[in-house]
């Protein structure tokens, strides 16, 4: 079915579709928000919320805090694409925003758009509270290339407290080359956000080590006791060994952006994380080979259709 067929036959849809699950425990603690499959094609996050779901339902009563688990763009996710109109994930934008909650839905221009204001009834209650504690957003990615699990975090010292416990590669300043995201709504209104990319479209390595990362997590937040969890220990050292050999800390240095008719493709064979130095062949298009701009490593080579983001290279901080 061509794009513009899904686009005809899907609807956005309700509030209550976007629910996996809302696990309040009987103790005052943080909130974390776990969203999954904001790009329709990056279903994977759903599971690894749906096995931390069974997990931690039977310990509400030592639980501290909230976990909420929530899916993205329902309509993208029902036809296996990354959007259907526009990337939901690029709509964050004070201003988009502000007028996405202005506009009645049969209004707006897009499914997307439709689908970021049901997203907005849920969080904004919680996000935009100032009676609410601590609030961690957590954003399940998935990529199209293969290799490494990472972060896309600040710098700034609340992230970096909560992420080093974490463990997995905190990748910093990409967020800033990638404009309106969830994850800046959620920073905006003060709170820690970040994306964490956990594998290849698709695959089980995704999943576990998305479920991984939010078993630790809860865990490092002092929201589940280990002890409770059969599997904690098994999951945290499976944890650091998928991240074993790459850097725990790299900076964004530069992203090459696909612009309509570019017919871009990228050469075969790449990981997240390998190295490249300056003038390596990573891509083509109708002008020709696409060269590296600097030394440093690869992240996020584009191997799927949809998507204006080509890769990335960042380097070790300093």
């Amino acid at each position: 079915m061509h794009l513009a067929e899904v686009e005809h036959n899907l609807k956005p849809g309700s509030r209550a579709q976007h629910y996996i699950a809302d696990i309040v425990g009987d103790l005052p603690g943080p909130t974390i928000i776990a969203v999954a499959g904001i790009h329709g094609n990056e279903a994977t996050g759903i599971a690894a919320i749906e096995r931390i779901v069974k997990e931690i339902e039977p310990l509400t009563s030592k639980m501290k805090g909230r976990f909420l688990g929530l899916k993205g763009n329902i309509p993208a996710l029902s036809a296996g694409v990354r959007f259907v109109d526009e990337d939901m994930n690029r709509l964050w934008t004070t201003s988009i925003l502000d007028k996405i909650r202005r506009t009645k839905s049969m209004e707006l221009s897009s499914i997307d758009r439709v689908e970021v204001k049901k997203m907005l009834q849920i969080l904004d209650p919680i996000v935009l509270s100032e009676e609410q504690g601590e609030i961690i957003y957590v954003d399940l990615h998935t990529f199209s290339g293969s290799g490494g699990l990472f972060s896309i975090t600040s710098d700034d010292d609340r992230h970096s407290k909560i992420l080093s416990k974490l463990g997995v590669p905190r990748i910093f300043g990409l967020q800033h080359s990638i404009p309106g995201t969830s994850m800046d709504y959620v920073e905006d209104a003060g709170h820690i956000g970040f994306a964490f990319e956990t594998g290849t479209h698709g695959s089980k390595e995704a999943e576990d080590n998305a479920y991984a990362g939010l078993l630790v997590l809860l865990e490092s937040l002092g929201m589940i006791d280990k002890n409770d969890i059969s599997d904690f220990d098994v999951c945290h050292d499976y944890l650091t060994s998928r991240v074993s050999g790459y850097p725990s800390k790299v900076k964004f240095l530069y992203k090459h952006i696909i612009e309509e008719g570019d017919e871009f493709v990228m050469r075969p064979g790449f990981h997240n994380f390998d190295k490249v130095d300056k003038g390596d062949w990573l891509a083509s298009d109708k002008n020709g080979e696409i060269k590296a701009q600097a030394d440093g490593y690869l992240l996020m080579p584009l191997y799927q259709q949809q998507g204006n983001d080509g890769f990335f290279i960042v380097r070790d901080c300093e």
